[in-house]
């Protein structure tokens, strides 16, 4: 079976990059979102997947929730973990891969982060039915979408990037692939002698295409927000967040 780029490609290093890039009051504003849109009213057993370093897991669990998160990068798993310990909340970390969602029921689940967009187009479906087994019936699940196609494309350009934070240079040279529909990137990160490279690819979907591959799960898309503050979608916002509710 072929090795999918976001195996290998979160390192102690890249890890350490996004850390330092987000700051604690983009995790609480996301999790107000979350809280918000799944309507639960009190307490619930919640899923996040992927949880990368956990803070959006963490920050649930403090909130008193029963969360389950689970990565495929052993490294952000390990730093969860001793971040719970340190902040003293319990929550469930796993190891493991998105494309098999634990078995539920949850009662609502989050997908932040633009992870959504990782999967191949026949991985992506089989993911949209896998999570829509994990949930209760009215359970509810918010997904955050960086690579929509009406976010990306109007203001798209094939030019290079380069952010530093925590003393880490990232470099990303990047084009759109319009026959496979996917944004493709070659990334680099140094750190004085430190230096990883690596390629990354996020599928481009339109916002219609999304909400059709979600109802063909089986899922009732009851929201598309273009900000954490819930207005309705529109073209050029930089992030589509998704509410899909399982009927």
């Amino acid at each position: 079976m072929r090795r999918e780029w976001y195996e290998t490609f979160f390192s102690p290093l890249a890890l350490e990059f996004w850390r330092a890039v987000i700051p604690e009051e983009a995790t609480r504003d996301e999790v107000d979102l979350v809280e918000r849109e799944l309507g639960l009213g009190g307490s619930g057993r919640l899923l996040d997947l992927p949880c990368g370093e956990g803070r959006h897991t963490l920050e649930l669990a403090r909130r008193g929730h029963r969360v389950t998160g689970v990565d495929l990068s052993r490294h952000a798993v390990e730093r969860a973990r001793a971040e719970a310990l340190r902040i003293g909340v319990s929550a469930e970390l796993e190891v493991g891969d998105m494309r098999a969602p634990p078995a539920g029921p949850f009662d609502g689940a989050c997908c932040l982060g633009n992870s959504f967009g990782y999967l191949s187009y026949e991985d992506l479906k089989a993911f949209l039915r896998a999570m829509h087994a994990s949930l209760r019936p009215g359970g509810r699940w918010v997904v955050d979408v960086g690579t929509a196609a009406e976010s990306l494309l109007p203001r798209f350009g094939a030019e290079d990037r380069t952010l530093e934070a925590a003393g880490i240079r990232f470099a990303v040279r990047q084009r759109y692939d319009v026959v496979e529909g996917r944004l493709l990137q070659e990334a680099m990160l140094a750190r004085g002698e430190a230096c990883e490279e690596g390629r990354i690819s996020y599928g481009v979907y339109t916002v219609a295409e999304l909400r059709r591959l979600l109802v063909e799960a089986g899922w009732t898309v009851v929201g598309l927000y273009g900000a954490l503050d819930g207005r309705p979608f529109s073209l050029g916002d930089p992030r589509l967040v998704i509410v899909a509710e399982r009927s």
